[in-house]
């Protein structure tokens, strides 16, 4: 199985030993089967645009996540924060760009983080066995 590099070098190790049957002339010898540098520097900027097109995808598919996250947050909802630590909404206003959490509930703890900072919501245990014990 070839991988990328190795594809390269076959294709740089082909273009620098065709014979130049042309007399020197690296356009006839283009004409005669070999490859060219341009065709070359094209099939790389396609290759290059192609692992782009790949790579981003995934990232964008998490950020828009993360937006629709961030935009469902309310009152009351238990998030975990990047740093690890765990709270429960108190304060959140759409235009601002932090969100208070309560961190203890004994002694009513808050702190103001980033809402970006917030990687994801926990669901409450209490209420998914409130409805298990209705049904």
């Amino acid at each position: 199985m070839f991988d990328l590099y190795s594809v390269m070098v076959l294709l740089a190790v082909q273009v620098t030993e065709q014979p130049n049957a042309g007399g020197g002339n690296p356009a006839e010898a283009a004409a005669e089967g070999g490859m060219s540098m341009w065709t070359i520097m094209l099939m790389f900027l396609a290759l290059f645009f192609l692992l782009m097109m790949i790579t981003s995808k995934p990232g964008q598919k998490e950020q828009q996540r993360m937006k629709v996250l961030l935009d469902a947050l309310k009152k009351n909802d238990k998030v975990v924060t990047a740093g690890g630590i765990v709270g429960t909404v108190v304060n959140i206003n759409s235009d601002s760009e932090y969100l208070t959490l309560r961190i203890d509930e004994s002694n009513n703890t808050k702190m103001q983080v980033l809402k970006q900072s917030v990687i994801r919501v926990l669901k409450d245990s209490n209420a998914s066995t409130d409805d298990a014990k209705k049904s």
